[in-house]
């Protein structure tokens, strides 16, 4: 046999090896065989990234309804909320850490609180009440007298009062009655020394119109 004709046997034979396959072929790897088989929708949802939840709830509103007083309100995103857990005892008037308070608490100097309880007398005496509470419970810091304005103001559809006081800062107080129960909504901000602002104010008047009174 020519030396150029055993080159070209050996060559022939080292290729059919290379590419050849063996009678008991190796496994397909676990990651190729969980796709082989998969329709393409299969395949792209796995490839997707899920939502991130933590994220959505950010950025959405905050709902919350009271145990004790059975009212419902929507607070902006990145609210947290504090539910009471005493019942109000009709006479005195509640600060914002108070145990008898439902507390909302903005990311800046805004807070709020509410709470109820029943009543024997019309609006305007509830009014009067209240304000002779807070001038006496508070007293130290609010102005002795009387808020710096009183002014009619919707609440969740409702007729009530807002009652807004310099007590070095902004306190804001939303009344009214529905089914003989008293319903108080306070909005302070420690960052303004005045009875007014008017973003507090329109955040303020944005959780009144979502407040829902029990039925």
């Amino acid at each position: 046999m020519s030396r150029s004709l055993v080159l070209s046997f050996v060559t022939l034979v080292a290729v059919s090896a290379c590419s050849g396959s063996s009678g008991n072929p190796s496994s397909t790897p676990a990651s190729v065989a969980a796709t082989v088989g998969a329709s393409p929708a299969a395949s792209m949802a796995v490839a997707t990234p899920s939502a991130n939840p933590t994220a959505s709830a950010a950025t959405a509103p905050v709902s919350f309804t009271s145990l004790l007083y059975g009212y419902s309100v929507t607070l902006p995103a990145g609210w947290n909320v504090g539910a009471a857990m005493l019942h109000w005892d009709g006479a005195s008037a509640p600060g914002h850490d108070d145990g008898s308070v439902d507390k909302f608490v903005s990311p800046s100097t805004v807070s709020a609180w509410g709470f109820a309880g029943p009543v024997k007398v019309n609006l305007d005496q509830f009014v009067k009440d209240n304000i002779a509470w807070t001038v006496r419970d508070h007293g130290d810091t609010c102005p002795a007298t009387a808020p710096e304005t009183t002014e009619p103001i919707q609440i969740g559809g409702q007729a009530g009062v807002l009652l807004s006081w310099n007590c070095g800062i902004l306190i804001n107080e939303a009344l009214t009655i529905r089914n003989d129960t008293g319903f108080v909504f306070v909005m302070r901000d420690t960052g303004v020394q005045a009875a007014t602002d008017p973003d507090d104010r329109a955040i303020f008047e944005t959780l009144l119109d979502s407040v829902k009174f029990p039925t």
